[in-house]
């Protein structure tokens, strides 16, 4: 009776002691989520103030949009909260640029590197879909596109308007931006309207374009009526202007 009764108070405590067990280990894991959840929203709080810093420096264009891209921190570094007195500064002394470092410090208890991109984004005139050279530019294979310009190698285009009858020179891809050099708005060949200014005084006539050009392009003109070749501005598409002051 009594060895059944000492086993039974054996098996007793087996059950206790497993269920204490059982119970140290939840709130172990419990308490490990916490401290990762803890450093997660540490590293995304240093991220914020990063982006809210960066954000402060950029100047502000309603024309433009900008992104500002944040390297991740990596998760696994041990960062401690710093109570709001967090120093962030540019590495650099060239101010805000495209490709950026950004020091992070807490009360000299850490510092980080983290490396910032800021894309500025400007709306220009792209190619709505594959344009072939001799092809005539209109609202309907042009859009206006947020792009960073920064990226792009050539006399970018704004405004659809200002290149609409335009012919294209060369081969442009679709969603690609419509660079000035690959358009002529005056085109070698073709009939152009010719202004001479001096002061309120305008004389027009028409000549042969002698080569293409575009917008601030200086182009040669033959006229129609003396044949005498001349040197233009091209202002607009079809047309280009001599100032009679400077000759």
């Amino acid at each position: 009776m009594n060895s059944v009764k000492q086993s039974n108070q054996i098996k007793h405590y087996m059950h206790s002691y497993s269920f204490l067990i059982l119970l140290s280990a939840v709130i172990a894991i419990g308490l490990a989520k916490n401290v990762a959840a803890s450093q997660i929203s540490v590293h995304e709080k240093i991220e914020n103030e990063i982006h809210s810093y960066i954000k402060a420096k950029i100047d502000k264009s309603p024309d433009k949009k900008t992104e500002i891209i944040i390297s991740p921190i990596d998760r696994r570094k041990k960062l401690s909260f710093c109570n709001n007195n967090l120093s962030i500064a540019l590495a650099s002394k060239n101010g805000l640029k495209r490709n950026n470092t950004v020091s992070v410090a807490c009360n000299g208890a850490w510092r980080i590197f983290v490396p910032v991109k800021v894309k500025t984004l400007s709306p220009i005139v792209t190619a709505r879909k594959n344009l072939a050279v001799g092809e005539f530019l209109n609202q309907q294979n042009l859009e206006i596109k947020y792009i960073d310009t920064s990226l792009v190698i050539g006399p970018v285009v704004y405004n659809i308007e200002d290149i609409t009858g335009s012919k294209v020179k060369r081969y442009i891809q679709g969603g690609r931006p419509l660079l000035a050099n690959l358009i002529c708005m005056v085109c070698k060949g073709e009939q152009v309207n010719v202004i001479a200014k001096n002061g309120k005084l305008q004389i027009k006539s028409t000549g042969l374009a002698l080569n293409d050009g575009s917008r601030g392009q200086k182009i040669s003109i033959k006229n129609n009526s003396s044949g005498r070749i001349i040197e233009a501005t091209v202002m607009a598409v079809g047309q280009a202007e001599i100032n009679l002051k400077k000759y």
